[in-house]
């Protein structure tokens, strides 16, 4: 019987998810695919984070969807926890400037281009 690991080197992962090593060397590079290093030569990669990289292209059918239970790993402990952690965390920030900025982008298109 076969021990399914936590962690996954760029190889298997590359072998995991059909594509070249140096595609997943990329993806880390960039942060599309998070990674640690457990040495100096040494990198590991979430079996859990390449389940998020192989994400459907389609979404669910609507029926499917309504089937799906939302809250079922839902914790208020830890969403209290998150938000006392998270407290404070723009105090530093210039609102005006901030709304400015959310204004002026949405003037733009996705490539940032003023839309029409």
């Amino acid at each position: 019987m076969a021990v399914e690991r936590d962690y996954v080197t760029p190889t298997e992962a590359a072998r995991l998810l059909a594509v070249s090593r140096s595609t997943v060397w990329r993806w880390i590079q960039s942060g599309r695919l998070a990674a640690q290093r457990l040495g100096p030569k040494t990198i590991r990669i979430k079996r859990r984070d390449l389940e998020v990289m192989a994400r459907p292209v389609h979404p669910a059918p609507a029926e499917d969807i309504d089937k799906q239970d939302i809250w079922k790993d839902y914790d208020p402990e830890k969403v209290r926890a998150a938000l006392h952690a998270a407290r404070g965390a723009f105090r530093h920030l210039d609102t005006e400037a901030f709304i400015k900025e959310m204004h002026e982008a949405r003037e733009q298109d996705s490539r940032g281009r003023p839309a029409d």
